[in-house]
């Protein structure tokens, strides 16, 4: 069984993933790959993990996997969960970012020890992506939320290194959320392990949030009358439309961070710039990036 396991990263895409994957229900069923619901499996995963930590009489994986899929037949499970590592409030748990995730995956591993994963992974520039966490959280004043940790070292690269370590088999999935206009058909063929020609359905849900009314409309004709003839000039139409037609609100957040000035957010972009640079250059983990 192949375990696929989207795991966020908080205030990335916000389960639309999940709406555009259920979608293709169709090429779901065709390629044998369940999609169940949410309520099926994460309060399950969750509460058999923590029995497992806690060495108490946990669940087994094909007790796990019969709840979760109803009936034998699917080669390929989807399962998504932000909250797989932490809760918002619990990020920078002990002065480390996402410092929960070793013993999550620690435990998702021994889980389906026998079935091959997959771990997907939006990630988000810091400089909006703690602002925008510390929003979800609740009861706790900025500093609090950060727990010590410096923002100048917060680098996604050393999460994943973690993921590595801990699950050296696994394949690891990453993009950023900033380009996910752009690539969300590609994340959605490769999560749901379609063919790379294999039309999707919900490939322009995410460029559809953002444009306006008009900018839609008149997409969809210009689409209609001049089909792409490839990937690289579908994303750069794509661009030329979002930067006409989108909507101011969509696509420029106003950001708290209390403390925080405008030279050290604009410190902390270019350091993601350079650590998603050092990420694409991997050769472990497959990276999903805009092609134009």
């Amino acid at each position: 069984m192949q375990i696929v396991y989207h795991i966020g990263a908080h205030c990335t895409d916000e389960d639309g993933l999940l709406r555009s994957l259920v979608k293709n229900r169709d090429g779901l069923v065709q390629h044998k790959v369940a999609l169940p619901g949410p309520a099926r499996y994460r309060k399950l995963i969750r509460e058999t993990l923590q029995s497992m930590a806690q060495g108490d009489n946990a669940k087994s994986r094909d007790e796990v996997l019969t709840e979760i899929l109803g009936r034998p037949g699917a080669r390929r499970v989807v399962l998504s969960n932000r909250n797989f590592i932490c809760v918002p409030n619990r990020i920078f748990e002990g002065g480390e970012f996402y410092a929960l995730a070793d013993s999550k995956f620690a435990a998702l591993g021994e889980l389906f020890a026998q079935d091959s994963i997959e771990i997907h992974l939006g990630i988000r520039d810091p400089a909006t992506f703690v602002p925008a966490a510390y929003g979800l959280s609740s009861g706790r004043s900025f500093d609090s939320f950060l727990n010590g940790v410096d923002p100048d070292a917060l680098y996604w690269s050393d999460l994943i290194d973690r993921i590595r370590d801990i699950l050296p088999n696994a394949k690891i999935v990453v993009w950023c959320n900033e380009d996910t206009p752009f690539i969300w058909p590609h994340i959605l063929r490769v999560m749901a392990g379609f063919p790379p020609n294999q039309k999707v359905s919900g490939g322009y849900d995410l460029i559809g949030s953002v444009l306006s009314g008009e900018g839609v409309r008149k997409l969809q004709g210009y689409f209609k009358t001049n089909p792409p003839r490839s990937e690289t000039q579908r994303q750069k139409v794509l661009l030329a439309f979002l930067e006409r037609y989108a909507q101011e609100d969509a696509v420029e957040e106003e950001v708290d961070a209390p403390g925080w000035t405008e030279d050290l957010m604009e410190d902390l972009s270019e350091a993601y710039d350079e650590d998603v640079a050092e990420i694409a250059r991997r050769d472990d983990i497959t990276f999903i990036a805009p092609s134009f």
